[in-house]
């Protein structure tokens, strides 16, 4: 079966931020509201993606789960493995070494900062998008979203939209 990733639709889009809210209150273990009330009185939130802008459109941009992915390769420890067909990375075991952020093509590794229970560690974290635990329907960001812009999809299903959007471009 093949690794399945969050699709975002930059059309549908509006770039409420709500996707990265989910994201930090799946993570942290508390509803959307407490989250939200968290960041408000200054707590740091943690999502492990990232709405951006580009001209007028706005979209999530999170792991891509790669079917081949460098960051699994680049790790020194092995920490980043295929589990439940999606990337995952062991973040209690991270050593904070970046090597899996500096290979990632799409930029969807963030270092993070923990604290430091071991000195054989550095401060930083690798994290990413793991599909809240890639068991399906279970996707916050997915769940949360207004406009239903996001999507839980595999790579046939997105070769087969890019297809058909390159086939309404020549027709067009």
């Amino acid at each position: 079966m093949a690794n399945k990733f969050i699709f975002a639709d930059a059309k549908k889009c509006i770039g409420c931020l709500n996707c990265e809210l989910a994201c930090a209150a799946s993570h942290m273990g508390v509803s959307l509201d407490e989250a939200y009330e968290k960041g408000l009185e200054g707590e740091k939130l943690i999502h492990r993606n990232e709405v951006i802008k580009k001209a007028n459109l706005t979209a999530p941009m999170q792991c891509m789960q790669c079917e081949d992915a460098p960051c699994v390769k680049a790790c020194p420890i092995n920490i980043i493995v295929y589990e439940n067909n999606y990337v995952k990375i062991y973040e209690d075991d991270c050593i904070g070494c970046r090597s899996c952020a500096v290979v990632c093509p799409f930029g969807a590794i963030v270092m993070a900062n923990r604290e430091v229970h071991n000195q054989n560690v550095t401060d930083l974290v690798a994290m990413k998008c793991d599909l809240c635990g890639g068991e399906e329907g279970k996707q916050a960001c997915v769940n949360v979203c207004p406009t239903e812009a996001i999507e839980l999809i595999d790579y046939d299903e997105y070769k087969k939209r890019k297809q058909e959007a390159a086939f309404e471009r020549l027709n067009a």
